[in-house]
C-alpha cells in the first residue's frame, strides 16, 4: 500500500516558511523583501514548524483560496491531518521575487521541508521543495494570504538501511496533449540486488489529498524506470510518482506536471539507456492515467 502522503505535504506546506533563528533571506532577489513581508514568513515558518496551526491559520484570509481547489477551512484540515501523521517536520523558506501593487503584495518562495513519520515502526523520512507564488493583502495592519499557487514541487520519501537513492528526469511544464519522457535513476550500483518499481500519475485534485493508492510493483531490468506518458487534453496539474524497491529500503519520488494550454516548447526527450525497453503510452483524449 502507498500512501500519498509526500503528495499531500507538498501541496499543503506552509506558504511562507524561513529559517526560525535567522532573518529571512531574499534569495536571488534584486531587492530587499519589505519588513511586513519578511516578518510573515518568519511568523509562519516559527508556527508551522512547531504544528501550531491555530497561530499559522490566522495569517491566512477568510476568503483564501488556493490553485488546487482548497479554501481556508479544507487547507486548515490539510495541515491538521498532516502534522498527525509527521513529527519532527522543519520548514525553510527563502524569498526569490517579489512585488507590491497597491495593498496586495506578490510572492514567490522557495520551501525546503524535512520530517519523519509519526507511527510506531515505520522510519518513513521526507525530503521535499516547494516553490509557490502567494498574494498577500493587509488587513487591520496585519498581511494575510489570499491566494497561492505551486509553481513546482518534488518530493522523496524514504526508508530501510540503505534506500535507493534516486534521480527523476521528468519536465515540470508541459503542453496538452503532448507526450512526455519520465526516467528515474537509481545513481549507484545495484550488484545483485533485485530491483522492483512501479510509476502513477493522477490530477491534482482536494480528493486525491488524503488518497491512497494501491501499486503493482515489476521487477526491473535496469537500474531505474522508463516510461513515456501523456498529459490529458486539458489544462491542469497532475502528480507524477516513482516506488523504487530493493532489499535494503524503498524511495518513493514525486514531482508536479503542470499541463498548460498555452505552451508550446520542446519537452524532454533524453534517449534511453540501451538495455531499457520503453514503455510507450497511445494518446488518450481524456485524463486517464498513461503510465
Amino acid at each position: 500500500m502507498f500512501k500519498r502522503i509526500t503528495l499531500l505535504l507538498v501541496s499543503a506546506a506552509v506558504t511562507a516558511i524561513a529559517p526560525i533563528a535567522s532573518p529571512v533571506i531574499a534569495a536571488q532577489s534584486s531587492k530587499p523583501a519589505p519588513p511586513e513581508l519578511s516578518n510573515i514568513v518568519y511568523a509562519l515558518d516559527k508556527a508551522a514548524s512547531s504544528q501550531d496551526i491555530e497561530t499559522v491559520m490566522k495569517y491566512y484570509a477568510p476568503s483564501f483560496n488556493h490553485a488546487d481547489g482548497l479554501n481556508r477551512d479544507r487547507y486548515k484540515q490539510v495541515l491538521r491531518n498532516l502534522w498527525q501523521r509527521y513529527k519532527n517536520i522543519s520548514y525553510r523558506t527563502e524569498i526569490s521575487n517579489w512585488d507590491k501593487q497597491g495593498d496586495l503584495i506578490t510572492a514567490e518562495t522557495v520551501t525546503m521541508v524535512q520530517g519523519a513519520k509519526a507511527a510506531e515502526n515505520d522510519n518513513f523520512k521526507l525530503e521535499a521543495r516547494l516553490i509557490s507564488k502567494q498574494t498577500y493583502k493587509s488587513v487591520n495592519g496585519q498581511l494575510q494570504v489570499v491566494s497561492q499557487q505551486v509553481l513546482s514541487e518534488q518530493s522523496s520519501l524514504s526508508t530501510g538501511d540503505a534506500p535507493p537513492p534516486v534521480k527523476l528526469k521528468a519536465p515540470e511544464l508541459i503542453g496538452v496533449g503532448r507526450q512526455y519522457v519520465l526516467d528515474a535513476i537509481v545513481t549507484e550500483p545495484l550488484g545483485t540486488s533485485l530491483l522492483l518499481g512501479a510509476a502513477i500519475e493522477e490530477p491534482v485534485e482536494e480528493k486525491n489529498y488524503l488518497n491512497e493508492n494501491t501499486i503493482n510493483l515489476r521487477p526491473l531490468r535496469a537500474g531505474g524506470l522508463f516510461k513515456i506518458g501523456q498529459a490529458p487534453f486539458a489544462s491542469g496539474d497532475r502528480w507524477i510518482s516513482v516506488v523504487l524497491v530493493r532489499e535494503s529500503g524503498i524511495t518513493i519520488t514525486s514531482q508536479r506536471l503542470r499541463v498548460s494550454k498555452d505552451f508550446t516548447g520542446n519537452q524532454y526527450t533524453p534517449l534511453p539507456e540501451p538495455d531499457v525497453t520503453p514503455s510507450r503510452i497511445r494518446p488518450r483524449p481524456n485524463n486517464e492515467q498513461t503510465l
